[in-house]
């Protein structure tokens, strides 16, 4: 078989096409250093596609319950540094929009933002901001997390100093978003470094809700030390055969409602928001709640709407007299780690959904809200 000589220049100068290795070429490679490159480029023509099959966003995505938030999180520590940092690194970016060169991530049209937060020398902790950046679809990306943990390295921090790396989408579009497996691979070799390294993927921009990763496995959140206010304690009673108290649960589920009639709808409802967590907690609504904000009377009275919920073989235990809107104060008292309510019904089948004014503003802004689609009920 004769030997290509435009292969054999490419392979002898490190390059494409016999190029200086040294220089940058003006354009992307033509047709025939796309065959040459066994077909890479032609597998990641599309800016998206690329994007998808570089980043391994969804891989291991693990249940709500290990969502972290900052409640969780202690004081001063270089996870909590690199939350406010990131959420810092967020503004500036939207501020700057107008200054923004797009050249830098021309091939994806994806931004990725990070945060790598290393301890110093005197003990105190500083943080290192880094930024993706896609030019060369051959070349591959530098991802924001690599770009870091290099500026870090260029600040002559050592590997071992590193504590914890903060990643966002700032389009909010793909969080909670993980590192690429390229940069899994970096976090790897770390490892003989430090073994510790805390690696957090927001939810959202406002780095409230996050989930923590050390050395690739999923780390749940800290169970609540907190007691509950007095309050609130002599109003929950749980059910037959529950021996934990719900600020005990591992992952507690808060759902409410009036429960009258416990139709379908609100059993597949009840089931649906138990299997999100350990313990399910349901608050019911005392017969001057629903007066008041429905300007009718309930259809059962309170304590036979309380004995039907007890029942249920999916309740943990009951909130009783619960408040018509949940505060932020509520959840974190009990230590509630998602709420569950469904979308709005035109049968009237709830007495209030995603979509009440007030009600679920709390735990909607902390990022633990899930709504589940009526046609998940069905």
């Amino acid at each position: 078989m004769e030997s290509d000589p435009k292969k054999e220049a490419a392979l002898d100068s490190g390059s494409p096409g016999g190029a200086d290795p040294k220089s940058e070429p003006d354009a992307e490679p033509d047709s025939e250093h796309k065959e040459f490159l066994c077909g890479y480029v032609q597998d990641h023509a599309e800016h998206r596609e690329f994007v998808n099959k570089l980043r391994n966003i969804h891989t291991g995505t693990p249940e709500s319950g290990h969502f972290w938030t900052l409640d969780n999180v202690e004081a001063g520590s270089a996870m909590l540094l690199s939350l406010e940092e990131l959420k810092q690194y967020f503004a500036d970016w939207r501020s700057s929009d107008q200054d923004q060169d797009p050249f830098w991530h021309r091939k994806s049209h994806q931004v990725v933002l990070a945060t790598v937060v290393c301890r110093r020398a005197d003990g105190t902790l500083g943080v290192y901001r880094g930024m993706n950046t896609e030019v060369s679809l051959p070349a591959g990306s530098l991802c924001a997390e690599r770009a870091g943990v290099a500026r870090a390295a260029s600040e002559f921090q050592a590997a071992r100093d590193i504590e914890a790396v903060a990643v966002l989408d700032p389009k909010d579009k793909i969080n909670p978003l993980w590192p690429c497996e390229v940069c899994q691979s970096w976090l790897a070799k770390l490892r003989d470094q430090n073994l510790a390294i805390q690696v957090i993927a927001v939810s959202s921009s406002t780095c409230e809700s996050f989930l923590v990763r050390v050395n690739g496995h999923i780390l749940p959140p800290p169970r609540p030390t907190r007691q509950p206010t007095s309050d609130l304690a002599s109003k929950t009673e749980r059910a037959e055969g529950t021996e934990e108290w719900p600020w005990e649960a591992e992952h507690l589920v808060y759902v409410d409602g009036s429960w009258a009639s416990l139709n379908t709808l609100q059993r597949h409802l009840l089931k649906a928001a138990k299997a999100r967590g350990s313990h399910l907690l349901v608050g019911v609504h005392s017969d001057e709640t629903l007066r008041e904000q429905s300007a009718a009377a309930p259809a059962e009275d309170f304590q036979t709407r309380l004995e039907r919920i007890l029942d249920d073989r999916h309740v943990s235990s009951v909130l009783k007299d619960a408040p018509w809107c949940i505060s932020a104060d509520m959840l974190i008292s009990l230590g509630v780690r998602t709420v569950v309510t469904c979308s709005r019904s035109e049968t009237g089948d709830r007495c209030k959904d995603d979509q009440t004014p007030g009600v679920y503003d709390a735990a909607r802004a902390r990022g633990i809200l899930e709504v589940i689609p009526l046609s998940d009920l069905s």
